[in-house]
């Protein structure tokens, strides 16, 4: 049936004519290209075949003639014979042709006509599915004028109808979800998905507009929550839609989170009388505050004092009143009244546990300063303080002279040695004779037995004076001995904490960025021996400290980018401690017992010409 088919199209075709009849006229070149072309598009046919064997052998039979030029003769009975072939032939060709308009012609039309009619179908469903509805209908309607009653046409048109009735239902469903009335889109939409399951992103919507409305539920629930003051649950339905949607109502719920967690964790640091199990509930809130707003000063601190309350209590609780004092005292600075007076009540009991370690070990003078920073905070009986504090005036004499045993190393606050201190700029105060007016020269403490207390000298030792022991002259002395720590314009401070070995090492503090608000800290020393007694040079660009790096208490300098660390004294059981720069930065005074007293040396900023100047 197919090669039936294939030579009736053959046939059929107008290049098969054109082929017969120049191969009948004798145009042999004519023919054989009119047959290669179809044999092209009809391989394979048997028809094609025989009559390009037939056209090129009449052409190359002709060739050959004419290359000869041979002279043919004709017998009268050779041309009658070839005559009376021709006429059966024109007659076989008339009937052929006639045969061929009567029966093949219209059979050959008919499977055109249904060819075209399958090819209509085809593009016109693959148009539907593809939702180019004109183009669908228009080639059903095609069909449908090709066979009138085709009922694959008319059930074609019916579905482009019914799929245009959708598409407007799906248009319009989009309308009214873009314009925020979800409840009347949903039902579009639904009704779209009962006709047709897998209709485009239907489902997608639908569930986007479901989660739209849980997330506006629950908004309007967080929101009479906050009115109501119900802040934990809130914050939990502020959470939760910052979960479904990070987008939504972003600026508002971020303001609404930070002042719940503020809030929340402000109660529970201002209990009355003070919870301390709730206080890492508190820094965890407050942290969360700080993530959401960064730059936030007040959630910032807010963090810093719980964080450094928690931290001094955990020390304190170790019996490590050194750093509990450290942590603690932070806290009373920023805020004296933190948690209803606790702070100050558990650092109060610091320095007394302080001074009683100092006591024991000897150290009176430490020990007196212990309890009367004690007898100085606002508790509501100091009279411990103040009893230990009589009770060890007698013990504060001049000791005999020290063995090789290393003193107590000294803590980030510890306060310093009896010992020299070189004169900083300050602001003055109204005292009778304050310090900072003895420029250019050493103020001290000394421990001798007819005149302890302070003493100021000149530069090479000579024109000494005793200045006295009142509680004005040691407040002023600690001042100038923590300005020594800071930079010459006051804006950062040299510090010592633990590092990241975990032992002491010199820390720069950096003061707050407009934009970025607190910094972290930068390690200064990488040390594996401990580091301590920070003091900065007048031009800002060096740092003097104390370091046990060698395996004694040296003195050392470091540029403050943290390059250039040198040791500028060496020791081997003795040490040196409490440097301190001269106004013009060329020199370093510092206290020493190498001497096998304690005495006070300078020398140069490079370590050389060491002299004692007070022996």
């Amino acid at each position: 049936m197919g090669d039936s088919w294939r030579e009736a199209m053959l046939k059929s075709d107008a290049r098969y004519q054109e082929g017969l009849a120049h191969l009948q006229a004798g145009e042999w070149e004519a023919a054989i290209r009119c047959f290669e072309e179809l044999a092209r598009e009809f391989a394979g046919s048997p028809t094609l075949e025989r009559l390009l064997e037939e056209a090129r052998f009449k052409a190359n039979l002709d060739a050959t003639a004419r290359v000869k030029a041979k002279r043919w003769s004709f017998s009268l009975r050779g041309l009658i014979v070839r005559g009376v072939i021709a006429v059966v032939a024109v007659l076989l060709l008339i009937q052929g042709v006639q045969l061929f308009r009567q029966h093949v012609a219209p059979a050959l039309a008919q499977v055109q006509l249904q060819w075209q009619m399958a090819r209509l179908l085809r593009e016109a469903d693959a148009r539907l599915e593809a939702g180019d509805l004109d183009g669908a209908e228009q080639r059903f309607r095609q069909l449908l004028a090709l066979a009138p009653g085709s009922a694959e046409a008319q059930e074609g048109l019916k579905r482009v109808a019914e799929e245009r009735e959708v598409l407007a239902r799906y248009q319009e469903a989009v309308r009214l979800d873009e314009a925020g009335d979800y409840a009347a889109a949903l039902q579009l939409y639904t009704d779209i998905l009962v006709r047709r399951p897998q209709y485009r992103d239907v489902s997608l919507r639908v569930e986007n507009i479901r989660r739209r409305q849980q997330r506006d539920a629950l908004f309007a629930a967080a929101e009479e929550d906050y009115r109501a003051d119900r802040l934990a649950e809130a914050a939990a339905k502020y959470e939760q839609l910052r979960t479904l949607d990070v987008n939504f109502e972003r600026e508002l719920i971020t303001q609404r989170l930070f002042e719940l967690y503020m809030r929340m964790g402000r109660a529970l640091v201002e209990r009355d009388p003070p919870a301390t199990e709730v206080l890492p509930t508190a820094l965890e809130l407050f942290t969360k505050a700080l993530a959401l707003v960064p730059r936030s000063s007040e959630a910032a601190l807010e963090q810093q004092l719980v964080s450094a309350y928690l931290d001094g209590q955990a020390q304190f609780q170790q019996g490590n009143w050194e750093a509990a004092i450290t942590r603690l005292k932070a806290v009373f600075d920023q805020r004296p009244d933190y948690l209803h007076g606790l702070v100050t009540d558990t650092l109060y009991e610091a320095y007394i546990r302080s001074g009683d370690a100092y006591r024991d070990a000897g150290d009176y003078y430490f020990a007196y300063e212990r309890y009367r920073a004690a007898a100085a905070l606002p508790v509501a009986d100091t009279a411990l303080a103040r009893g230990r504090m009589f009770s060890i005036e007698p013990l504060l004499t001049p000791t005999a002279t020290p063995t090789n045993t290393r003193t107590p190393t000294p803590t980030a606050t510890s306060t310093p040695y009896p010992t020299i201190t070189p004169i900083p700029s300050a602001t003055a105060t109204a005292t009778p004779v304050p310090l900072w007016e003895f420029h250019n020269q050493i103020v001290f403490f000394s421990d001798n037995e007819e005149q302890p207390g302070l003493w100021v000298m000149d530069p090479n030792g000579e024109n000494r004076r005793y200045l006295g022991d009142v509680k004005v002259y040691r407040e002023q002395y600690n001042q100038l001995w923590e300005r020594e720590s800071q930079s010459p314009d006051g804006r950062y401070r040299a510090y010592v904490a633990k590092g990241d070995r975990g032992n002491a090492q010199i820390f720069i503090a950096f003061p707050p960025d407009p934009k970025w608000g607190e910094l972290p800290p930068k390690q200064l020393t990488l040390f594996t021996g401990i580091s301590y007694d920070p003091v900065w040079s007048p031009d800002g660009s060096r740092i003097a400290f104390v370091s046990q790096e060698n395996g004694s208490d040296d003195i050392w300098v470091i540029y403050t980018d943290g390059k250039g660390a040198r040791a500028l004294t060496r020791n081997t059981w003795e040490w040196d401690k409490h440097p301190s720069w001269s106004p013009d930065g060329t020199r370093i005074v510092f206290w020493s017992n190498r001497t096998g007293t304690k005495n006070i040396f300078v020398m140069d900023a490079g370590g050389e010409n060491v002299q004692n100047i007070s022996n």
